[in-house]
């Protein structure tokens, strides 16, 4: 096909890849909600204790947050952004090929269990720069808002049900627990699987050519982005993360083992936050232009200091949905002003940079404070209560300290529409998700378009 003919076909091939991209979306969505969003339920299930939750809950995500730093380097090894995103794909697929083997042997070797998530963490962080850079290029050609909220209201749907489904199944698992796991598995095994193959059906508009790998393209970059970014905020977000991962790995054991709650109930009070958070996500923006970003963020950081305290106070039930209620919304308010805010300190021109350093400070913090959570858990007269009260003032402290900072900060007048793709789901954090940056706030390294986009079609 001819240039000029390649180029009148462009719009139609981005549709196509969108359309199919909602697809993928959404088997991605189900492998969240059946496998990935369980994975500490089955650690309990085998019967990790608190001090191993804490390495399995964090040192996977602090692995996929540094692997975000290689992937410029990743798209020049592979020779392009579309191999990165479905050799990330393929790698969750093995590894979810060996949590099923660890589920069929009932195997409880931490070791086995940990590389495992490690390898799940490491393939999807190493894909998303690159798939963030892919899907940029994409919608330069549709009305962005109209497509990602199709996108995101397919994605959250999915979840939810596949969320449902897998806790339903569990509960009448009785005390093949284990054995139910394996189907959850299998079932997330294909549905990963499948939408590898929905990766790969996509056309990539801008295909990169084979660059040279060499550490000349990344460090620079890295090293700019370090200099040039402003970093309150990305403080401010890994001492809340350290103040969360206090206590973070010790809400699924309570729930399960404290409170002896079913898995039917389990997956009802996280769905709630699920809808919550995705019910509240959209209306941040009309809130944060009413009200203002620091406002926002002020609530919404109260709010998640008060999750903890609410566990603390009480095992009710009704205090339990209204604490995954406002976890939902808090941190939905929380990203949402934490994202326009780290889009205000990242230098111009290395945004995806930026994001990764955060993401790679946040994960060594989630480390440093599970692992310390552990270490306190069990010592005299500290028990959940006293943990998850210890949680809250570590998650308050920070925001205090944020504003002073932030009064002689400037803050964004006009407000950006932000873009999120669904990334996990956590008791703590309920969906967790991550800014779609656009191609303007993406490198060359990934294979940006700097041109103005075409109108929208």
């Amino acid at each position: 096909m001819d240039t000029p003919a390649l180029a009148r076909d462009l719009p139609a091939l981005a549709r196509t890849a969108l359309e199919i991209s909602i697809l993928e979306g959404a088997l991605h969505a189900v492998m969240v909600g059946v496998a990935e969003s369980y994975l500490g339920a089955f650690a309990v299930e085998l019967g990790h204790g608190p001090r191993r939750l804490a390495v399995l809950t964090t040192v996977p995500l602090l692995a996929g947050a540094a692997c975000q730093l290689l992937s410029p380097l990743l798209c020049a090894t592979f020779g392009g952004r579309k191999r990165v995103a479905v050799a990330g794909a393929l790698g969750q697929t093995a590894s979810l090929a060996a949590l099923l083997w660890i589920a069929a042997h009932e195997s409880t070797s931490l070791p086995l269990l940990l590389a495992a998530q490690v390898g799940f963490w490491v393939s999807g962080g190493a894909m998303a720069p690159a798939w963030n850079a892919w899907m940029a290029n994409l919608t330069v050609h549709t009305h962005r808002p109209r497509y990602f909220a199709r996108r995101s209201t397919l994605n959250h749907v999915a979840l939810l049900l596949a969320f449902g489904v897998a806790g339903w199944a569990l509960e009448r698992a009785g005390v093949r627990v284990l054995h139910c796991f394996e189907v959850l598995f299998c079932v997330a095994f294909v549905a990963r699987l499948a939408s590898a193959a929905a990766l790969m059906a996509q056309a990539d508009l801008e295909p990169m050519g084979r660059l040279r790998a060499s550490g000349t393209v990344l460090w620079p970059r890295l090293e700019q982005a370090l200099v040039r970014g402003r970093f309150k905020v990305v403080a401010y977000l890994a001492a809340l993360a350290f103040g969360t991962q206090i206590s973070a790995p010790l809400f699924t054991p309570y729930m399960l083992r404290e409170l002896g709650l079913h898995y039917r109930s389990y997956a009802a009070l996280c769905a709630l936050s699920i809808l919550a958070k995705a019910l509240t996500f959209p209306f941040c923006h009309r809130l944060s232009e009413r009200f203002g970003l620091p406002q926002l963020l002020r609530w919404a950081g109260v709010g998640v200091a008060s999750i903890p305290i609410l566990w603390a106070l009480s095992a009710r039930v009704d205090v339990l949905i209204l604490a995954h209620i406002i976890g939902g919304a808090a941190w939905a308010a929380l990203e949402y002003s934490s994202f326009q805010l780290l889009l205000e300190d990242a230098p111009t021109g290395f945004g995806a940079e930026f994001f990764a350093l955060s993401s790679a400070f946040t994960g060594m913090a989630q480390v440093s404070g599970a692992l310390c959570g552990a270490t306190l858990f069990g010592q005299p007269g500290i028990g959940y209560s006293q943990l998850f009260l210890l949680s809250a003032l570590l998650r308050g402290l920070p925001l205090v300290l944020l504003f002073f900072a932030l009064r002689r900060e400037h803050l964004p007048r006009r407000l950006r529409e932000l873009y999120a793709r669904l990334l996990s789901l956590r008791p703590v954090a309920v969906a967790v998700q991550r800014p779609i940056l656009t191609a303007t706030e993406l490198p060359r390294a990934l294979g940006n378009r700097t041109t103005e986009p075409p109108p929208a079609l």
